[in-house]
């Protein structure tokens, strides 16, 4: 008989469950083995950094209770790493050159601000153009190279196309924090639920959620046995 379990998950615990997952995707292991793989950091990507072996990344911004701010503290590790031939260098500072090297055997890590039930995805972004990786995502984009996309139910927002029509770094007359403006994401989505089939082949099902620590309830059907 199908065993039925309630999971319930923190917010840091669910980051972790999708970096494990990503870390097994065919995707992922394929540009282990001699491909380009780019991270561009957040906190559910950093995961995925130090799932891999490598190094945490660098949080450039941040939602809190005053609103859309720049990261907490100031870091000298990367915000966004490429991995090629088990060696991780720092492209801050090159990350628009990198981009242009990319091709379709290649893959962009990256987490997301906004999914919907539609599977779309996207990032926030304050500073003009998406800064130096909005112009990046762009032309891997036009590359052709493809994009795993790492982002936790917290994410979650009704509709995805009425909240990038209704924001924007300018005609806003008022905001806490900074201004902000949404940027398509296109790629494989994986959350808790799509992190659960991966991880265990089972079918998992978000039932609840708290304001407390940002928690999550699933409902799984088929639980493997680890759970």
């Amino acid at each position: 008989m199908a065993k039925k379990v309630q999971v319930t998950l923190t917010g840091n615990e669910g980051k972790l469950l999708i970096a494990k997952a990503a870390a097994r995707t065919e995707q992922v292991r394929t540009c282990m083995k001699g491909h380009k793989l780019l991270l561009c950091g957040g906190t559910t990507v950093s995961a995925f950094s130090e799932e891999l072996g490598f190094e945490p990344l660098r949080i450039s911004g941040r939602i809190e209770a005053t609103g859309t701010r720049t990261a907490l503290q100031t870091s000298e590790a990367p915000h966004n790493l490429l991995i090629e031939n088990g060696i991780s260098i720092n492209v801050d500072k090159n990350i628009q050159e990198i981009a242009e090297t990319l091709s379709a055997s290649d893959l962009i890590v990256v987490g997301a601000n906004a999914i919907d039930t539609a599977g779309r995805a996207a990032l926030a972004f304050a500073a003009l153009g998406g800064g130096s990786r909005g112009y990046a995502l762009h032309s891997a984009y036009m590359q052709g190279v493809p994009m795993l996309i790492l982002a936790g139910l917290n994410k979650l927002i009704p509709d995805l196309g009425s909240a990038q029509a209704h924001s924007g770094r300018t005609g806003v007359d008022c905001s806490m924090g900074a201004a902000i403006g949404l940027y398509n994401l296109f790629g494989v989505v994986i959350t808790e639920i799509k992190a659960f089939e991966i991880l265990f082949g089972i079918e998992a099902v978000a039932i609840a959620g708290s304001g407390i620590h940002s928690g999550c309830l699933l409902y799984t059907s088929d639980a493997a046995d680890e759970l």
